[in-house]
């Protein structure tokens, strides 16, 4: 398996760990409970935006000097979106923790 490619899966599967916990959020009774599981949704979110941003920056360039420009392309797409995810993760987890602990 390509290296980009197994990051790839590892950034989905957190992911798909950060949608549980929102689910876990929501669904739970106990205020605390739910701001915490939110709290480490946005964390996971984060740290794996975060990752995936700055693989997808190297294996991009590692594309584009082999001269694959299609798959450098597409890798610095990801990368750019995933930046988004963290960013607009990190942006809710601020807001949570002004709402919650810090207001």
């Amino acid at each position: 398996m390509h290296p980009y490619l197994r990051i790839l899966v590892i950034a989905l599967v957190a992911m798909i760990i950060a949608g549980a916990l929102v689910a876990l959020a929501l669904v739970g009774r106990n205020t605390m409970l739910s701001v915490f599981a939110l709290l480490a949704a946005g964390l996971v979110a984060v740290l794996m935006g975060g990752l995936l941003f700055v693989q997808s920056w190297v294996w991009s360039q590692r594309s584009w000097r082999e001269g694959s420009r299609g798959r450098s392309l597409a890798m610095a797409l990801a990368g750019g979106l995933a930046i988004v995810v963290a960013s607009v993760a990190a942006a809710g987890s601020i807001v949570l923790l002004l709402t919650f602990f810090l207001g």
